[in-house]
């Protein structure tokens, strides 16, 4: 085996590598985003909305 295969199979081994780890690293940075997101949500502070049965009014789903 002459060195131009050993550098083509090792170039290509590295590329291979650094492919493979990319959808690994997208969803990282999805759930780092997400975690970030849920934490700001969660220290704006503000109340719950009430429910609707203590706010009095009759909320009715579909055609009546």
């Amino acid at each position: 085996m002459n060195i131009g295969i050993r550098w083509a199979r090792l170039f290509a081994a590295c590329v291979g590598a650094a492919s493979g780890s990319r959808p690994q690293r997208k969803r990282h940075n999805k759930k780092q985003a997400y975690k970030a997101e849920l934490h700001e949500w969660e220290n704006e502070g503000g109340n719950l909305a009430p429910l609707p049965e203590a706010a009095g009014t009759l909320v009715t789903t579909g055609s009546a």
